[in-house]
């Protein structure tokens, strides 16, 4: 089933969370994947672009982590992820706004942890640090699949089983940070 929404709306993200729960059933796994990046010097930067990003990519994550939060709180279970991306942990000319935004996720997703884990709760952030085999990007970089060796780019079943792995970690071991690379990218 698909299901969609504004992510910065916050009566769309309640909504949203509370149809999944009553037709689906109780949310065990939720993942914030939505993000959106601009590049602009920061001595033009236009605010409305920079609030753009900031709205997606943290407001968003906020909301959706809120959200999930206060129902797997009442259950006593459950599992947060969050996608981050290198710029969570440095940033680059021009990018700004994105690194700005992963940087906040970055720090939302680490108090959350702190907050839930002892509810049972696991909260976790995870870098994506290279390019991922997605429709978007092959059209928008097509010379990055053009000149890529095997398994040079992320699959996104490869982060998908990441993820599953991370839902199913013992709580005596559980990761709250963890970066996925193709064995290629060169950190």
């Amino acid at each position: 089933m698909g299901y969609s929404c504004d992510a910065t709306d916050e009566a769309q993200i309640v909504a949203l969370i509370d149809e999944i729960e009553s037709t689906v059933g109780p949310i065990e796994v939720a993942c914030y994947n939505a993000a959106v990046g601009v590049s602009h010097s920061i001595l033009d930067f236009p605010t409305e672009d920079y609030e753009r990003v900031w709205r997606i990519n943290t407001l968003g994550a906020f909301l959706m982590g809120r959200e999930v939060a206060k129902r797997m709180n009442d259950r006593g279970r459950g599992t947060i992820l969050f996608t981050g991306a290198t710029s969570a942990l440095r940033g680059t000319a021009r990018p700004a706004a994105f690194a700005g935004s992963k940087h906040a996720s970055r720090a939302l997703a680490e108090s959350m942890a702190r907050e839930l884990f002892p509810k049972n709760i696991h909260v976790a952030h995870v870098i994506i640090d290279g390019p991922i085999d997605a429709p978007l990007i092959r059209r928008v970089s097509p010379e990055t699949f053009e000149n890529s060796p095997v398994d040079g780019v992320l699959n996104p079943d490869d982060i998908a089983e990441t993820y599953w792995n991370i839902h199913c970690q013992p709580r005596s071991a559980w990761l709250s940070e963890t970066t996925l690379r193709p064995w290629l990218e060169p950190w």
